[in-house]
């Protein structure tokens, strides 16, 4: 007995039927990447950016002065903008001051001995970081903590300082 086969019918090929384009500014962003027109008419891929990516990008671009990537027609700002808009990203506290005015307020805080044996590396976040390598001058540092606090915070301005770390190196 044979096997009992299929037969195969060859038919006549199927044409594909056409799907209506939408217009790559219509589709909606889906994924990483979105699809944009640019100004030659051409068409590419563009990875999708949050509003705060974007509002950096445009004041980077603004502050260098150079056109915005994708969009030519945008928004310009004026240079305080971008700079207030930076500098608010970047999580300064008024605290933080030149290494002169560091050097000036560590001298008058704990004398001129202790201020050749320890040295003020900065403060920020209302913590004074202070560095020595010397175990006497940093146990006399832990028991003037109070003191020194106040004698920065006299110097520097009131609530600069309210805590101090000593590292050893």
């Amino acid at each position: 007995m044979s096997s009992p086969r299929r037969r195969i019918r060859k038919s006549a090929p199927v044409e594909p039927v056409p799907v209506p384009a939408v217009p790559a500014a219509r589709r909606e962003p889906t994924g990483l990447y979105h699809e944009e027109i640019f100004a030659d008419g051409s068409v590419r891929p563009v990875r999708n950016t949050s509003r705060a990516e974007r509002e950096s990008d445009q004041a980077l671009a603004d502050f260098f002065g150079v056109a915005p990537q994708l969009n030519p027609a945008s928004n310009t700002r004026s240079m305080e903008s971008v700079l207030a808009a930076l500098i608010s990203k970047m999580d300064i506290s008024m605290a933080e001051h030149a290494p002169e005015v560091l050097a000036e307020a560590w001298q008058r805080a704990v004398g001129p001995f202790l201020a050749t044996k320890a040295e003020l590396l900065s403060i920020a976040r209302k913590q004074a970081r202070i560095r020595t390598s010397h175990p006497a001058v940093r146990f006399e540092l832990m028991r003037q903590k109070a003191s020194i606090i106040r004698a920065l915070n006299k110097t520097l301005g009131e609530g600069s300082v309210t805590t101090v770390q000593i590292v050893h190196g």
